[in-house]
């Protein structure tokens, strides 16, 4: 039989349970921010959301009910990736929320204010995190005194997609920099070009063919080549590339020229031997210019600003002959570190000029917290999250595409621009992901030269 001192709904009696919830919760709770999600754009099709932000965070007390996954063993692999499985529920006062939030957010578009939203965030600073609704329950305890009086909002830990998270609280906005996935764009500051000399020799090679490229290379051989009977020995350097086939890993895939030498005969080129590398059965064949041909080329300023090795252009012998060509080589800091020659040329009787590319000249201003930056090239979007200006180097997240080198960025909100010399995500590469190293292996594995190289027959 139900207490005759209660009339069961009248509005004093429902207003002192709410009182006593009300004043439990500031007791025994913990101190939330409930943060509305604001819907920036939709599909024209079926209305998907495809852009929010979060930009406001109101504090409430809310009583933390229990927690599930907050452990190691949270973080499962799925066929679609990490998950992480951390799950939390919450209870806040229908009354609270809906005298204090809902008011706040009224002037907030398409956002429900009669009650906490499926898809708004919660910032815990107990545990510093951020928890994404994903269902709110009304009715319970169900109709006590004909009315309910709190919400149970369950909740899972927030990944981050397409949304833009600047409270202006700091605490928040800190916890959202390290969310979702980042990439960190190393910036050219200021750039000046390189500048480089040579000179002229007699009897230096001009040039090296590769007669076979070998097979089963793990890393580029040594080439060292013969001295000339009297003058200066030259230097040679190769470079492999990897090729995805049975019975080979890494080939000889080019040589470049670092010094020419000189005295070499044109009739009895000099030889080519190899070593180290792991491979076999490389082959070149060195060519010896007839009449002068240009000598080591020598950086007198490794310039910068560089993002990509730029075009060096060497100018050509006076009456005929061959141009001499060279590519160019930068290192991590955005300068020339090399200058190797592919054609050393003939026919030179002066000292040729060398002319290097232009150094970026793309560097101005700062970025700030959350403002958006387009690859000019890639196309590709981010939302800034740190910026540092000592060190050029720009983490963003939330984009579409890849950046690439070379793309010129500027800042929505600060027009800061600049452009891109390096860019590198976090590790994404499984460790159990051991697919190139069976592949380069295999050889050593199997041999398919065999009738049944998996048994007798």
């Amino acid at each position: 039989m139900l207490n005759p001192f209660f009339i069961q709904g009248t509005s004093g009696e429902q207003d002192l349970v709410q009182d006593l919830i009300n004043e439990q919760l500031k007791m025994y709770g913990i101190e939330i921010y409930y943060m509305p999600r604001e819907i920036v754009s939709k599909g024209k099709i079926i209305k998907e959301v495809l852009y929010s932000r979060f930009e406001k965070a109101f504090p409430i007390e809310a009583y933390l009910v229990n927690y599930e996954g907050f452990d190691p063993n949270s973080i499962l692999m799925s066929k679609f990736g990490v998950k992480v499985t951390d799950e939390m529920t919450l209870i806040v006062s229908k009354e609270r929320f809906e005298t204090y939030i809902a008011e706040l957010m009224k002037g907030i578009p398409e956002v429900n204010t009669l009650r906490p939203n499926e898809g708004d965030l919660l910032y815990i600073p107990l545990s510093d995190s951020l928890m994404e609704i994903k269902y709110v329950e009304n009715r319970k305890p169900f109709y006590q005194l004909q009315k309910n009086y709190v919400y149970e909002l369950r909740c899972e830990v927030y990944e981050l997609e397409d949304e833009e998270i600047n409270t202006t609280i700091n605490e928040v906005d800190r916890t959202a920099k390290n969310l979702g996935y980042t990439a960190t764009l190393t910036v050219s500051g200021l750039g000046a070009t390189a500048t480089a000399y040579t000179s002229l020799v007699t009897g230096g090679i001009q040039k090296v063919d590769i007669i076979n490229g070998g097979y089963r290379y793990t890393s580029a051989p040594s080439l060292v080549v013969s001295s000339p009977l009297s003058g200066v020995k030259g230097t040679l350097v190769g470079f492999t590339t990897s090729k995805k086939s049975l019975l080979s890993s890494q080939s000889l895939d080019q040589v470049y020229i670092e010094n020419p030498g000189t005295g070499y005969n044109p009739s009895k080129p000099p030889i080519v031997s190899f070593y180290g590398g792991g491979g076999y059965n490389a082959e070149v064949r060195v060519g010896i210019a007839t009449s002068g041909s240009i000598g080591p080329i020598t950086l007198s300023y490794l310039g910068q600003g560089y993002v990509a090795e730029p075009i060096v252009t060497i100018s050509g012998p006076v009456g005929g002959g061959v141009t001499a060509v060279a590519k160019a080589f930068i290192n991590s800091s955005g300068g020339i570190s090399t200058i190797r020659i592919l054609n050393a040329g003939y026919g030179y009787t002066s000292t040729p000029t060398i002319t290097i590319g232009a150094g970026s000249t793309i560097s101005l201003g700062n970025f700030v917290f959350n403002e958006e930056v387009v690859g000019s090239i890639s196309g590709a979007t981010g939302l800034v999250k740190t910026w540092n200006a000592q060190t050029k180097k720009l983490t963003v997240t939330g984009f579409g595409t890849d950046f690439i080198v070379g793309d010129v960025i500027v800042g929505a909100a600060s027009s800061a621009i600049y452009i891109v010399s390096k860019y590198s995500t976090f590790e994404t590469t499984s460790a159990f992901n051991e697919d190139e190293e069976i592949q380069q292996d295999s050889d050593d594995i199997l041999v398919f030269t065999e009738v049944n190289p998996f048994g007798e027959v």
